[in-house]
């Protein structure tokens, strides 16, 4: 009876150091640098509720935008004049990024639903 309690005191014990983690990476929040004039750091815009939010954003030369989508109906980002490639057709929980290596007004627009537009204004 003794080596029953002892082994299933071992088994409650493995079970029990199984399910306590130790976390042994770290996590830092992104932090924008600068070298000259571009900067790595990336902007955000949500694709939410049948709108670019933000629709207008001013970012700075060699900054990336990420557009996450959030709406169950599909949407696109699609460049008016060809000046960066157009975005395929993105489903709920996608993302579609873009880097800026050029300076302008970038103007978009969903090809599914053209009454959502927006800008980029890099400068």
């Amino acid at each position: 009876m003794n080596k029953n309690i002892l082994i299933g005191s071992l088994i409650t014990m493995l079970l029990i150091s199984g399910c306590v983690g130790y976390k042994t990476e770290t996590q830092s929040s992104p932090v924008p640098t600068t070298t000259g004039q571009t900067q790595t750091s990336s902007i955000s815009v949500e694709i939410k509720s049948f709108a670019f939010n933000p629709d207008t954003i001013n970012i700075s030369k060699g900054q990336t935008v990420i557009w996450t989508q959030f709406d169950t109906a599909p949407h696109t980002i699609i460049s008016v004049n060809s000046t960066f490639p157009n975005s395929p057709s993105l489903s709920k929980g996608q993302t579609y990024s873009y880097t800026f290596n050029e300076t302008g007004i970038f103007e978009y627009y969903c090809s599914i639903h053209p009454s959502m537009k927006g800008k980029v204004i890099v400068k």
